[in-house]
This record gives C-alpha cells, sequence and structure tokens, in this order.
C-alpha cells in the first residue's frame, strides 16, 4: 500500500457556503482516494451541503473543527439500497454516509454531520396522519416492486405501511475495522448511526444528537455485530440512546446473526425513551454485553430491554456495573409484553398472560447482572419486570443497588407494555420471573 494522501474536499471543487451542491466533489475525492488504495479525505471548516455519500475502504473523512456536512432533503437524489430496516433486510433510501462491505474506514475529527432530517419527519407525518398504507408516489411504487418478495409484516412503526423507507444518517453494512472518533452527529431522518453486520468496530468520543420533535431518532444501534466498544460518547436523542439488536421474526432468524462481544465505558445518555435499550429486535440473539461507569440523566428509562411472543432469539449474559442515574422514569425495565407495532389481530395472543406453548420464536432473557447502581429522583417505578409465564426472566441478579424514587415525580407508564397504565413512586414490579437475587438493595 502506498503512504497514505490528504485530500482536502476543496481539491476537487467543494465550496463550503450551504449553497453549492457538493455530491460530484465528495464522490470524485473518494474516487481518487480509492485510486490510491486509501487516503484521508479533508473536509475544511465550512458547510458543504451534498447527496449521499458512499465511503471506501481504507479511507478516512475528516472533518475539522468548524466544518459540517448537511445533506440534502431532495427525496429523488436518494437511491434504493438493500440494507436490514428496522431488523428486516429489504430496500429503502441510501443512508446519507454509506459503506458496504468495506474494511479500515473512519470518519474522524471535531466537524458536524447534519442529516437535515426536518423535511423527512414532515413527510412521514402527514403520510402517518392520511393513513396511507398503499404506494402512491413513482418512488412508493418502486421501493414496493424491489421489496415485493419480501415479508415486511414484522416490522414497527417507522414507515413500513407507508412504503417511506428514511435513510439513517450514517450505516456501516458488513464492514470490518470501523472507527467512529470525535464528531457530532444531528438531525437523521430516521436512526443517527446504524452499524449493521460489522465486526471490530471503536466509537469513541462522539455525540449523538437529534431534537425531541424527531422521529425515530435512535442514537447508536448496534445491530447483529461482533466486537463492538463504545466509548466516551455522549448522547441526546429523542428516541433511544444505545441500541442492541439482532433482526425481527422470520427474517431476522432466516439472517441468524447474534449481537455480541460490546462493551460500553463512560458514556452520557440524556433524554430519550431509554438509555441502554436491547431489542425489541432480538432474533439473533443479544449476548455478552458490557456497559460500565455511565450516567443516565433525565431518560424515560434506564437499562431497557423488550422483546414479545413471535420475536424470537435470547438476550443473555448482560453486566450493567458503576452507573449512576437521575430523573430517570424507571430505572431498570425487563418487558417481553412489549406493545408497539403489534397489528390488532395479534393483540390478544401478545397480551395474554396464561401461558402459551413455547415455540422457536418464543424470546428468552436470562443471566442479567445489575450491580453497583444509584439512581435518584426516580419518577414512575424503581424496576418493572416482566417475564412470559411460559418463559421467565431467569436468573437476574441486583447487588448494591440504590434507587430513591423521587416524591413528586411525574406518572408515566413504566413501560410499553400491554395492559400496564401510568404510575407514579412505584417500588419493584416482577412478575414471571426465576431466580431473581437481590443484595444489599434500597428503595425509598
Amino acid at each position: 500500500m502506498s503512504p497514505q494522501k490528504n485530500l482536502s474536499i476543496r481539491d476537487f471543487g467543494a465550496v463550503g457556503d450551504c449553497l453549492a451542491d457538493n455530491t460530484m466533489a465528495f464522490h470524485n475525492a473518494i474516487e481518487q482516494a480509492g485510486k490510491n488504495n486509501g487516503d484521508k479525505i479533508i473536509v475544511p471548516a465550512g458547510t458543504y451541503l451534498t447527496g449521499p455519500i458512499h465511503l471506501r475502504s481504507n479511507i478516512d473523512l475528516h472533518l475539522d473543527a468548524g466544518a459540517s456536512i448537511v445533506f440534502n432533503d431532495n427525496f429523488e437524489d436518494w437511491p434504493a439500497i438493500k440494507s436490514r430496516w428496522e431488523g428486516v433486510e429489504c430496500y429503502g433510501y441510501s443512508p446519507c454516509i454509506y459503506g458496504e462491505k468495506l474494511s479500515n474506514v473512519s470518519i474522524t475529527g471535531a466537524g458536524t454531520i447534519d442529516g437535515r432530517g426536518q423535511a423527512w419527519w414532515k413527510e412521514f407525518k402527514r403520510r402517518k396522519t392520511k393513513g396511507q398504507t398503499q404506494p402512491e408516489s413513482a418512488r412508493d411504487k418502486e421501493f414496493a416492486k424491489l421489496n415485493k418478495d419480501t415479508d415486511l409484516s414484522d416490522c414497527g412503526g417507522g414507515g413500513i405501511s407507508s412504503f417511506f423507507f428514511r435513510p439513517q444518517l450514517i450505516q456501516f453494512n458488513n464492514c470490518s475495522n470501523v472507527l467512529l472518533d470525535g464528531f457530532t452527529t444531528r438531525n437523521s431522518p430516521f436512526w443517527n448511526t446504524h452499524l449493521v453486520y460489522c465486526s471490530n468496530v471503536i466509537v469513541k468520543n462522539t455525540t449523538f444528537q437529534n431534537p425531541q420533535d424527531g422521529i425515530n431518532g435512535d442514537g447508536l444501534a448496534i445491530d447483529s455485530c461482533n466486537g463492538v466498544k463504545v466509548f466516551d460518547c455522549t448522547f441526546d436523542v429523542n428516541d433511544d440512546c444505545l441500541c442492541f439488536k439482532s433482526g425481527i421474526g422470520k427474517d431476522g432468524m432466516r439472517v441468524n446473526k447474534p449481537c455480541q462481544n460490546i462493551v460500553v465505558k463512560n458514556c452520557k445518555m440524556l433524554r430519550g425513551h431509554g438509555s441502554v435499550v436491547m431489542g425489541s429486535e432480538t432474533a439473533g440473539s443479544i449476548r455478552n454485553i458490557e456497559i460500565s461507569g455511565c450516567s443516565f440523566i433525565g431518560n424515560d428509562r434506564g437499562l431497557r430491554i423488550k422483546s414479545r411472543r413471535g420475536r424470537a432469539g435470547t438476550v443473555e449474559n448482560i453486566t450493567l456495573n458503576n452507573i449512576t442515574m437521575n430523573g430517570v422514569g424507571c430505572p431498570i425495565v425487563i418487558n417481553l409484553y412489549y406493545e408497539c407495532g403489534a397489528r390488532p389481530e395479534e393483540i390478544a395472543a401478545f397480551s395474554d398472560r396464561s401461558p402459551r406453548p413455547i415455540t422457536e420464536t418464543t424470546p428468552c432473557i436470562r443471566n442479567i447482572k445489575i450491580t453497583n447502581v444509584t439512581a435518584d429522583n426516580a419518577q414512575t417505578a424503581a424496576a418493572f419486570l416482566l417475564g412470559l409465564p411460559e418463559r421467565p426472566i431467569e436468573n437476574l441478579l441486583f447487588e448494591n443497588v440504590k434507587i430513591t424514587m423521587a416524591k413528586d415525580g411525574k406518572p408515566a407508564r413504566p413501560a410499553m407494555a400491554f395492559g400496564i397504565k401510568e404510575m407514579q413512586g412505584q417500588g419493584i414490579i416482577a412478575e414471571f420471573i426465576k431466580d431473581f437475587i437481590q443484595r444489599n438493595v434500597s428503595i425509598k
């Protein structure tokens, strides 16, 4: 390999005035770097408007301080790409920054990546309000044709039914040796940063942001990956902050790739639906996850594990250690009656509190260790733990856990579970659990 060169995006005609279209400048720089078998592409200070960016192996996309990449919101500029969308392999709009089957690829620097998602959210709201369930536009019909042999019925509420497969801000698909370091991401049309089928990934010193009026703005989704380290990151999003997923239902079982061997340290999670979340896409299993030294502030839930009948998979060997929380709605949630995205004809089976036969699609949650956790000003309940009667949560440890409920906590639902109403100031709510051990636990 020849020595890596520094290529400035401006040398390829880029203009950082937030007006000029820099799509071809990024494309040409990446092509040149690819011919050189890998270069560092420098984005100097300025605001660079562009369409989708598709990276290549051995490239470092580096954003200097004061640099911002801003993506256009002309839907026609976004080609169809097959990846995984809400747990199912299907075609959707290309992610803003995308890499497939790459190695030794990185995004670094102190700049900002802005998905300018407002137009995408507005269109999603319009379709949802209208109740659109059939393809209307030419692009809708294109996606319907591309996905005609794909069963999308297991997907959640992100837009599948309206054929509006919004782009992730950053997605690496089936890549190895990936580094994300130092930059800020914000305003993603859909999920913020999505790692799917990747190995040997480091994410550090990175900030994930989405405004409260965004839609499906999960921060970092680690999806059927093996070997990921997440250090010193900050999450301030309108949905789940840090997510672990492994596919949904039948398609996730077909792919059958676990999300495993992941370490998370010294991160801060602010104002999300969940701080650290596992599921509800659990089909390929989620295991061997260590979270330590983190702080959760103002989230609806702290640790959030969610699945339900039909979603399959095992969530196991999860360690949450040395965690502080403040103002979190419910610090610990394990919910096997997750309600979101259920079709009307499925609700009776999914919500049934009576035992049902165990099948290959019955999820399993076991071997969860929660140690050295302090949560102040909790709002709804200290913990909400709801297993299945036919397959209880198994082998759960609380040790050195101190939770103080706020006297004037805001009533809300501790979990998005069938039949659960708002509550305030409750203790540990637990049903269908086997081998639940508590040592030095204080709930006030």
